[in-house]
């Protein structure tokens, strides 16, 4: 009986589980943590080329 009404709960969750996952990766793909990896790789990019330079 109350395994019935278990089954309609347990697919929601998994559903907002999902979607939670996928924003998760999209944030991470495009947003502030890649920004800020960017801005990480051009500053050693940047002191590598100045090191050479000298």
């Amino acid at each position: 009986m109350i395994s019935d009404n278990l089954f309609p709960i347990a697919i929601f969750v998994f559903i907002i589980m999902m979607i939670g996952l996928v924003l998760t990766f999209i944030e991470f793909r495009y947003g502030e943590p890649k920004r800020q990896q960017d801005r990480a790789d051009r500053k050693a990019e940047a002191a590598i080329k100045d090191d050479m330079a000298q």
